[in-house]
């Protein structure tokens, strides 16, 4: 079933990927929530090769981008760059199929891992709440200078969803993304993981994030109480314990305000799918906000009846039918967005209009100063500001 509010868009989309005809049917064998949930992560998956780059931020805290590398897919200059959030848990290993079946439409994909995770390194005394942005947008700023004549697309999956959403809301028109995509999103978030860990799932989540805090003990012991918060058995807990010291929080209200993926939604202007399925274990059907569907013209939801969480496999042997639907989605957006900028370009003027174009405004990203075509150590200015983004080339490859 799809929500939407009638526009250009969203009629292009219609028809361009037939969303009215497009159904997901497993077979019978692999119609369990269950099941779905757990096939995308026990199957095997495309071989995949990525290149690590690590990304110094402005308080010298360290994210790692992981590119897919294709030597035998050629990629054209003005291709779309596809950036994927992983759940929080998870990092490329995990996304090899979308990323996959991106680089196979010739789309240039790259796994954004949270600072600590995706096996990086931990530089700084403080791990990336569930919904601070601000490592992200460094990192959109970064691929945007590296490629400013491609357009950029972003996937998220799970918990990565609530991350795009909340970078989507705080940026507004300035968020420099051309279509997003979110994959079992969770909406009502403050709700949802304010109780106990009454499920698997959640006590997965929970020991997963535990592991992550282990492992980063030496260098966060000197602001959390690390025993404590492998005590707690509770997201609520949890998040008091670990998230709230590092940002200066004073309660877990002020904790919510600031990380709610949806409380900038009405500031969004990025075309954003959002794919959901009612049975799903995780995040419940009953909490999908319809109403928003049906207010904002750049939101689609397509919600089916089965699918678990980020599972959606269908065919035999499974594949994923939501990858294929995300790239489809992307491929639509980006078609009609630069099909309307050369209309636009290509209409008479009778005035100049004086200005600066991209590099001028002091909103926008200033010009980068680099040399030996990004290798080595370089330094962008970011916002017209004397904060710097280092960058370092890794020459870590590895393969699935």
């Amino acid at each position: 079933v799809l929500y939407f509010r009638d526009s250009s868009l969203n009629s292009h989309i219609l028809n361009r990927c037939k969303l009215p005809t497009r159904y997901f049917s497993p077979s019978y064998l692999f119609s369990s929530r269950h099941l779905q949930t757990v096939l995308p992560v026990i199957l095997p998956k495309p071989e995949v090769t990525y290149e690590r780059e690590y990304l110094q931020m402005r308080d010298k805290g360290v994210v790692a981008l992981d590119w897919v590398i294709y030597p035998h897919v050629k990629v054209k200059r003005k291709t779309t760059v596809l950036v994927v959030i992983p759940p929080l848990t998870e990092g490329a290993l995990h996304m090899s199929s979308i990323c996959y079946t991106a680089t196979q439409k010739g789309m240039k994909a790259v796994v954004f891992n949270r600072r600590g995770h995706g096996g990086s390194v931990l530089t700084t005394p403080r791990l990336q709440s569930f919904g601070d942005p601000s490592d992200l947008r460094q990192v959109i700023k970064y691929i945007k200078l590296r490629m400013p004549k491609s357009p950029l697309a972003a996937v998220a999956y799970g918990t990565g969803c609530g991350l795009l959403m909340s970078y989507l809301g705080e940026f507004g028109s300035s968020a420099l993304l051309t279509v997003c995509s979110c994959v079992s999103p969770c909406y009502d978030v403050p709700i949802r993981y304010s109780s106990s860990a009454n499920s698997l799932y959640d006590l997965i989540l929970l020991f997963r994030l535990k592991s992550l805090l282990c492992h980063h003990a030496k260098a966060l012991t000197q602001v959390l109480d690390i025993d404590k918060a492998m005590s707690a058995w509770t997201f609520s807990e949890y998040d008091k314990l670990v998230y709230c010291p590092f940002y200066g929080y004073s309660n877990m209200d002020q904790f919510w305000e600031m990380n709610n993926p949806i409380r900038d939604v009405d500031d969004i202007e990025v075309p954003v799918l959002c794919l959901n399925s009612l049975d799903d274990p995780v995040s419940a059907g009953s909490d999908i906000p319809y109403d928003l569907f049906k207010c904002y013209p750049n939101f689609l939801l397509a919600v089916t009846k089965k699918g678990g969480h980020c599972g959606f496999m269908d065919g035999f042997p499974p594949k994923s039918w939501s990858d294929i639907l995300c790239i489809d989605y992307i491929e639509c957006v980006v078609e009609f967005t630069t099909k309307n900028n050369h209309q636009q370009q290509n209409r008479p003027r009778y005035h100049s209009i004086s200005g600066n174009g991209l590099y001028g405004s002091s909103n926008a990203i200033s010009r980068i100063t680099s040399s030996n075509n990004f290798q080595g150590n370089t330094s962008h200015q970011l916002n017209n500001r004397s904060s710097t983004l280092s960058k370092y080339r890794s020459t870590e490859r590895f393969t699935i």
